[in-house]
């Protein structure tokens, strides 16, 4: 009996000792998604923004007409603006980064490509996926 007992300290204590070994040789991987979530990131992630603006861009692209290069442009000038508008604490942030982004898409499209990117965002306003970001102005 006491043998038995013995051994089933012996072996308790060993799994103990190596238990917690194991798990720090092998750290399992974390997305970036799933660090956000657990709020583990050392500045606030932009993953759903980024996400965002690139179908934004991706858009715009292909009912624009873009070449490549306004391609680049327009995805930098919308993952920008994305990121602005969620960090917008005021209304008046909120407005100057919607009037930012307009000043900078003016910047990159040409006349006709102005006017139907004004055309498309006075039709999309009030949907459920606008162009210029109202949803993500939350005013605190």
């Amino acid at each position: 009996m006491m043998t038995l007992n013995r051994l089933l300290l012996a072996s308790g204590l060993l799994v103990a000792a190596v238990a917690p070994g194991h798990a720090a040789d092998c750290p399992k991987d974390r997305t970036t998604a799933a660090a956000e979530a657990r709020h583990e990131t050392a500045r606030p992630g932009f993953t759903a923004q980024g996400r965002e603006a690139r179908r934004i861009a991706g858009f715009l692209g292909d009912a624009l007409l873009l070449t490549r290069g306004q391609r680049h442009a327009v995805a930098a000038c919308t993952v920008a603006a994305r990121e602005a508008l969620a960090l917008a604490a005021t209304e008046a942030d909120a407005a100057e980064a919607r009037r930012q982004y307009q000043v900078a898409m003016c910047r990159v499209l040409g006349l006709s490509q102005r006017e139907a990117y004004g055309a498309l965002c006075r039709h999309l306003a009030g949907t459920a996926l606008p162009l210029d970001g109202t949803e993500l102005a939350a005013v605190r």
